[in-house]
Order: C-alpha cells, then structure tokens, then sequence
C-alpha cells in the first residue's frame, strides 16, 4: 500500500466518524485483531481494481452504529447494516481521493471474521478500533 493511500484511508475513517457519530479517532500502533472483532470486505473493480477489508471492535461498531442512525440500543441486524455501510463509505472516500479520474464500481462488503492479512491503517476511536486495508491488483 503506498503512502498516499494509507494517509487517504486514515483521513477517511476520521472524517466518517466525525461526520456520522460525532466521534474523534486517532491514529494508532497496528495490533492483531481482537478474537470478537467484525470484519468486513469490499471488492472493487475499475481501473483500479482490488479490495478493501476492515476489521471493528464489536464496542466501536455498536457506537458507530447507535450514533450514526440515532438508536439507543441498535440490534445485531443493524450493527451488521452499519458496518457494511461504513466499509462502503470508507472504501468510495479513499477511491475517490486517491484515483481522481477514473470511474470505480464497488461490489456490496460482505461481513466475516477478519482474515490474517496485515491491517496496516489503524484508528482508535473512542469506543475501539478500526483497522484497514486497501489492496490494488497490478
């Protein structure tokens, strides 16, 4: 992952948190993921073409998702939605600030365990982390 992306995906999970749940995140050391964290994979197809994965703090996912669509207690099926979601967001931020002129179709994320790939982009928000990657096909 070059530089210039890792940076545009740090400033995209800040700006969707302030953004959507009011929350401040800073970026932190990368760490394994958490037994319980949700991750979440999104393909996308352009040039560039390649794949984003996140993994959540299952604590982070249910703020996000408490505060982004104003539930006080948001169930699992809406936690699932948010996560999507965020990985969505996340994923059209970065491929629209680092690859300005072209076109990039995103397929819907699909949610699972986090697979044992590096997470290099981390942020601790103020319920837990999210971490990210961005890999490109050459």
């Amino acid at each position: 992952m070059t530089p210039a992306v890792a940076e545009a995906l740090a400033a995209a999970v800040v700006e969707i948190l302030e953004v959507s749940a009011f929350e401040l995140a800073d970026l932190v050391d990368p760490t394994a993921p958490p037994a319980d964290a949700l991750g979440a994979t999104l393909v996308f197809h352009g040039p560039p073409s390649g794949t984003m994965r996140m993994w959540i703090d299952p604590a982070e996912a249910r703020a996000f998702t408490a505060a982004a669509l104003g539930l006080d207690e948001p169930t699992a099926d809406a936690v699932a939605d948010a996560v999507r979601e965020l990985a969505n967001m996340i994923a059209g931020h970065v491929l629209g600030r680092v690859w300005t002129d072209v076109c990039v179709g995103l397929d819907g994320a699909v949610l699972g365990a986090p697979d044992g790939g590096a997470y290099p982009v981390q942020l601790a928000g103020e319920h837990g982390r999210i971490a990210v990657a961005l890999d490109v096909a050459p």
